[in-house]
């Protein structure tokens, strides 16, 4: 499989574009935690929904009323005919939906509506519409997490024939597929929907000032998607209490900006017949489709201020940096992160004493012990008021990087260990120059002096000295945090620091595979030994460790005395615990092998039929042994055809699942933006059965290179065995449009080979 790195979080990252609209939408209206804080009765929830949508549906918008596709999009699988996204910050005797006059205690109000016109070609686009799946409300249970409130999401379907007819869904149907203390999830089917018809559809958030806090969450207008679109137009509204601040990029149209009568804002655009462009695939649309950015900031306590009633347009760099040393000072002024900082660092200086004692710290090891002190501390340690947590979930756990990050600079620099903090971008967002907020830049730290060391916060498993690749060859910023009661921020006006880029040896996939036929000769049986280095290990980490594992393993390297499980056993007050964790783990670890199952399919696209061996050979924690190294035996079926006495070897299969282009991908316009550089090795040695001889060995070798990188076979008998070397390198993570024929030379030679065959012929 070309395995990329299980997504780190990019939910959190507004201009990473999901491959489709719904998804994004339903997954913008849901990643939040939410509730219905207006207590309203059934009847009277049906009566705003039916309200809400009378509303949308009555739109004056000439867009939605066209059912007409241009002849350049006739052949095209959909086309999106209208999207029109509406945003309101606006007065209460404004508010058209009277179903939130209850909310009382604020002036203002929020909603955030869109609502998309798609006309369906051909059957994928009609599954992908088939039903709508979202996670209604979830808990938050990070490290630093805000606690986000709530807010009431209407949705809205209806479909229009080629007749013209127009049926409305009954989305009140919707089928709760789960519902737990901390999630819940539903499902709406959208019946009667075929090939030739045009889905109409609508979500909308409404949510009051209280909720809102000193600002609503910035709105991102993307002027593209994998279809054509042949109108999007956005309307916002701000009362006179509001600032308005937005960017344009690249090549995005400007708002129009007036006044109402009401001294509100009104800002309007849109854009028209918008090529579909190949966002699911190795695209940065931050960087590469025009985009509108808005953000709403409301009177409150945070001292980052807008004149009331003003509109800022692209402003400047400089300001942002202003902007973030006040962001520092009021994090720490709000959340007494300093006086956190100093109970942390006292913390630290007790486990550094017990592991000096037992000799376990070398002297120029205090930055890298420190940093894993304070991620046990974070993610690792239990106590008796910790939620029991131990299975997979776990293990997605991802902090608030700035205030983990922040916090840890303060730890080092009161433990003589000066540092500086990165102000880093990523790939995938607006570049240094074109930040709106203070929330575009991620925070790498920087140890100075004789030892150099980078410092992230992606999550559990990170290690010291890793840089997330989307940070790699960004020119950055960065700051000094210090204090000692009174916190300080100081830029660094000297050279830019640029992140360096890792190569593509650095984020390796390695696979080891013995492979034979069973004795039944319809079944491969593979050993398998996977390891995965940089880039590569955060999914397998995520999906294959145990929490049982990893803490007891981090909790003797950094010489913690007791495990939790003795020191709650030892306590009459909580022995309990220690039962109910025991209990815990052993659910984890009985429902591992399914972890190890899953896996499989996803590098192989099938599942095993027969999974007899699973372990971690090493977890890959710290930088001192960085990889994540597994062990899996396992059979397959499927890739065994008899042919008369002789049998048909699917033998590329054993390099997992390869990217197929699509027809339309196969030509590019835009630059490429891959994960990062990344390798590839395969090493199988295949056992021939006993009075069987291998043809088509010839036929295997490959050797595709060129200035973007390589794919290469190596195939030889030795003795009784086939043996096969298989590499795949890409050598960098961006490459210009101009190098596409070459990628697309690598990716077709390794979806070729994927097809490979080799025959089995007795005698």
């Amino acid at each position: 499989m070309n395995r990329l790195p299980w997504s780190k979080n990019k939910t959190a990252n507004p201009f990473v574009m999901m491959k489709h609209l719904r998804l994004a939408l339903l997954l913008s209206c849901s990643l939040l935690q939410f509730s219905n804080t207006f207590s309203q009765s059934a009847s009277d929830s049906k009566s705003l929904a039916e309200e809400v949508r009378k509303e949308i549906w009555g739109w004056n918008i000439p867009a939605f009323n066209n059912r007409e596709i241009p002849a350049a999009y006739a052949s095209e699988p959909a086309v999106i005919l209208a999207r029109h996204q509406e945003i309101k910050a606006i007065s209460k005797n404004k508010f058209k939906f009277r179903g939130l006059t209850a909310a009382k205690y604020k002036e203002i109000y929020f909603t955030n509506t869109i609502r998309e016109m798609v006309k369906i070609n051909d059957k994928a686009t009609l599954e992908e519409f088939s039903e709508f799946s979202y996670q209604k409300s979830k808990k938050l249970a990070t490290f630093f997490s805000p606690k986000l409130k709530g807010r009431l999401v209407f949705l809205g379907v209806r479909i229009i024939k080629p007749d013209g007819s127009i049926k409305e869904v009954n989305v009140d149907d919707e089928v709760l597929t789960k519902n737990e203390k901390t999630e819940q999830r539903s499902k709406v089917a959208i019946p009667g929907l075929e090939v030739g018809d045009i889905i109409d559809y609508f979500f909308c958030q409404q949510e009051e000032e209280a909720i809102a806090g000193y600002r609503t969450e910035p709105y991102v207008f993307v002027f593209g998607d994998d279809k054509p679109i042949l109108h999007y137009s956005v309307h916002c509204e701000a009362g006179p209490t509001c600032a308005v601040e937005y960017r344009s990029m690249n090549g995005a149209p400007e708002f129009r900006v007036k006044k109402d009568a009401d001294n509100d804002n009104i800002l309007d655009a849109e854009y028209k017949n918008i090529a579909k462009a190949p966002v699911g695939l190795w695209m940065s649309s931050a960087r590469q489709l025009p985009i509108l950015r808005l953000n709403i900031r409301i009177g409150g306590p945070r001292k980052i201020r807008r004149e009331e009633g003003m509109v800022y347009r692209n402003q400047p760099y400089q300001q942002i940096i202003e902007d973030v040393k006040i962001d520092v000072k009021e994090d720490f002024a709000e959340s007494q992160l300093g006086l956190v900082a100093d109970a942390l660092t006292n913390d630290i200086k007790s486990m550094i004493k017990r592991a000096r004692k037992s000799d376990d710290l070398p002297k120029d090891s205090l930055p890298y012990y420190v940093y894993y002190a304070f991620r046990y501390i974070a993610f690792y340690r239990v106590t008796p008021n910790s939620e029991i947590n131990v299975g997979v979930e776990r293990n997605y756990q991802t902090p608030s990087k700035k205030k983990f990050l922040q916090l840890l600079s303060l730890i080092l620099f009161k433990l003589d260990i000066d540092n500086k903090i990165i102000l880093a971008t990523s790939r995938y967002g607006p570049d240094t120059k074109q930040v709106l907020l203070v929330d575009d830049f991620e925070y790498i730290l920087k140890t100075l002096g004789n030892q150099e060391i980078y410092m992230s916060a992606e999550g559990v498993f990170t290690n010291a000295d890793f840089i997330p690749a989307e940070y790699e060859g960004q020119d950055n910023q960065s700051i000094s945090i210090r204090g000692s009661g009174k916190v300080t921020v100081k830029p660094n006006d000297d050279l830019p620091e640029k992140i360096p880029f890792t190569k593509a040896s650095s984020n390796m996939q390695k696979e080891n595979l013995k492979v034979s036929l069973q004795s039944d000769m319809e079944k491969l049986q593979i050993d398998r030994q996977s390891t995965l280095s940089g880039e590569m290990r955060w999914g397998a980490q995520r999906a294959l460790l145990l929490f049982e594992d990893y803490y007891e393993e981090e909790r003797i390297a950094l010489s913690v005395k007791e495990s939790f499980m003795e020191t709650f056993a030892d306590s009459r007050r909580n022995r309990s615990l220690a039962e109910e964790y025991k209990a815990a783990f052993a659910k984890a670890r009985s429902e591992w092998k399914d972890q190890f199952i899953r896996e499989i399919e996803t590098e192989y696209g099938k599942k095993p039929t027969e999974l007899s061996l699973y372990r971690i050979d090493n977890m890959g924690l710290r930088h001192t042994k960085p990889n994540l190294v597994y062990t899996t035996q396992f059979s397959m079926d499927g890739w065994v055809k008899k042919g008369g006495a002789n049998y048909i070897v699917d033998i590329g299969r054993l390099i997992g699942t390869q990217l197929e282009l699509k027809p339309d991908q196969k030509e590019r316009k835009v630059d490429v933006y891959m994960s990062c550089a990344r390798s590839f090795q395969y090493t199988i040695r295949f056992e021939l059965p006993q009075g069987y001889k291998a043809e088509g060995l010839e036929k295997l070798p490959v050797q595709k290179s060129n200035e973007v990188g390589a794919f290469k076979v190596d195939a030889r008998q030795d003795g009784n065995s086939i043996v096969l070397v298989v590499t795949k390198t890409y050598n960098a993570a961006f490459e210009p449009v101009s190098h596409w024929p070459q990628l697309t030379e690598i990716i077709t030679a390794a979806q070729d080979f994927e097809n490979a065959k080799i025959l089995l012929r007795k005698g």
